[in-house]
């Protein structure tokens, strides 16, 4: 996946921040910033992502886990955001999202680790109203 400019990653955010809409086309948007550098908001789309539920999030939730975004390092919220991808992951409750759980349980990185046992505690989480 190539790096999109910046002034693409803007027109991306203002598309989002103007959808209404909790369906497929939010969800698309959300998938594609996720992975994106250039924008500050990588917790709060994995978190929503968590909360759509939106299978096709798998993919880019387990490429993005593993990216140190430059604002999550230098505002020291690495750790929190793979715990969100982690967390995004058990409440999609896919066996692909299992997975994905499983490879960061056994990865090399103790937070990592951590974040994937944890998921898999918690897999599948249902949502709760």
């Amino acid at each position: 996946m190539r790096a999109e400019p910046l002034n693409e990653i803007s027109s991306l955010l203002e598309e989002l921040d103007a959808c209404q809409e909790d369906g497929s086309t939010r969800s698309a948007l959300l998938i594609r910033l996720l992975v994106e550098e250039g924008h500050d908001r990588h917790e709060d789309i994995v978190f929503e992502l968590g909360l759509i539920g939106d299978s096709a999030a798998v993919p880019a939730i387990a490429k993005a886990v593993h990216m140190p975004f430059p604002e999550l390092v230098r505002w020291h919220n690495l750790h929190a955001f793979q715990r969100k991808c982690a967390y995004a992951l058990a409440r999609i409750g896919t066996e692909d999202s299992r997975r994905v759980l499983e490879e960061l349980a056994a990865d090399e990185d103790e937070y990592l680790r951590e974040y994937g046992k944890e998921g898999l505690e918690h897999w599948p989480m249902p949502f709760k109203e």
